[in-house]
């Protein structure tokens, strides 16, 4: 079996660093208690920044219109702690084309995937290892990868030719029935502890990748098949867009994104997956991540919470490199989640909150969290139902950023 070497690194969700603060400052209001005035709006200082939302461009077009569809189909997909609690360190990223799927799927799978019309994919792998890189033969994972081709044939062909071509990798690969579920396929080898399975469904084809302490195969087998319990009812429930509409998705659909401040004022993010290293080992190879794009609940949440904590409902989350906006079905839980962002550690120091703007926490992270490089000063900014992780290079960048959201938010609900 070829997946046995992964070698990327992800941050939860496959994102970049979430915010660590440590106190929730006083400019934040609490239920019961008397609340300062609202700030007077097109006063702050804004700095170059607009104050408003961003004028969302023309529909994704065949440029983007894959890319967009795969976002979508990351709510057809189950999250790994749904199948193992511990698999807490998860990795998720778009797979719209062929070639972004080179490192979850082997790279000979590319001709394949190309012959078989692939329109759209989504791939998300936890682990229970805490560098979140699964290492072999001490580390349990699963990643669980959904590409939607042409049409149901061709997913079966696709299906098929999947695993052929990784099973005849290595001559030691033994192959594993799944007679429960129709066009399924895998294999594993006796002293390596991973493990392949692949199925069609519908235009899907659904491939896992497995790794575990032991090489059993009963025990690979079955944390297969609770893998494809969990993730084909999700399917089921997904609406796929038509091929021919793909061209005419929006690029922010619930215009969530317009209202999230640019790295770069006035300039839209446009939605692009990116890889940092050119792995091409099957599995957990090649570290990727995306931006410019708004995903729905299940990253959504996993990007807010802890497994360990009580979930806070939020229903979706733009993302535009480091920044984030979330949105929630009310102020309550969007409080709520400024309070646990806030409580999450202790690492970093204070940052002065912008004048005048209520419910802002700024803190420097780069001295403690080297992955914060450029974007070390964050600051979290709620307004209503929506809920702000905004990034700069400097405090006072990030106190003007953080005015220009709050001005946003509040003046385009």
């Amino acid at each position: 079996m070829r997946r046995s070497d992964p070698t990327n690194r992800y941050d939860r969700a496959g994102l970049l660093p979430v915010l660590s603060v440590a106190t929730l400052l006083t400019a934040c209001t609490v239920a019961g208690s008397p609340q300062a005035a609202p700030p007077r709006l097109g006063r702050l200082d804004l700095d170059g920044y607009s104050g408003r939302a961003l004028a969302e461009p023309a529909a994704a077009g065949e440029t983007y219109g894959a890319l967009m569809e795969s976002v979508r189909m990351a709510d057809a997909l189950v999250s790994p702690l749904a199948i193992d609690p511990g698999l807490t360190h998860i990795a998720a990223v778009p797979v719209p084309t062929p070639a972004d799927a080179v490192g979850i799927l082997a790279d000979v799978t590319v001709p394949t995937l190309t012959a078989h019309g692939m329109l759209a994919g989504f791939s998300i792998g936890g682990t229970d290892d805490p560098t979140g890189t699964p290492h072999i033969g001490t580390a349990r994972s699963v990643r669980i990868t959904v590409l939607r081709v042409r049409d149901n044939t061709a997913a079966i062909d696709a299906a098929h030719d999947i695993d052929s071509v990784d099973y005849d990798y290595n001559r030691d690969n033994v192959a594993v029935r799944f007679s429960e579920y129709f066009a399924t396929h895998g294999h594993w080898r006796p002293l390596v502890p991973t493990f392949a399975a692949t199925l069609a469904h519908g235009p899907y084809v659904v491939t896992l990748f497995i790794t575990d302490p032991t090489t059993d195969r009963a025990t690979l087998r079955d944390l297969a098949t609770t893998a494809f319990d969990a993730e084909l009812p999700r399917l089921d429930a997904f609406a796929p867009t038509p091929a021919e509409g793909l061209p005419a998705l929006p690029l922010d659909p619930d215009g969530l994104l317009s209202r999230l401040v640019p790295a770069e004022a006035g300039k839209w993010p446009y939605p692009r997956v990116f890889r940092d290293d050119d792995a091409h080992i099957a599995g957990w190879g090649g570290q990727r991540g995306a931006d410019g794009i708004v995903y729905g609940p299940l990253l959504a949440q996993v990007w807010l919470d802890r497994p360990e904590q009580d979930l806070i409902p939020v229903e979706a989350m733009a993302v535009s490199g480091s920044a984030r906006l979330l949105r929630f079905a009310d102020p309550v839980a969007a409080r709520k989640a400024l309070r646990r962002l806030t409580e999450r550690d202790a690492d970093g120091s204070a940052v002065e909150s912008p004048a005048g703007v209520p419910d802002t926490v700024c803190r420097h992270e780069s001295e403690t969290d080297p992955q914060a490089g450029e974007d070390g000063y964050r600051c979290l900014v709620l307004e209503g139902r929506y809920l702000a992780l905004v990034p700069a290079a400097t405090a006072p960048d990030v106190r003007r950023k953080a005015a220009a959201q709050y001005e946003v938010l509040a003046t385009d609900q």
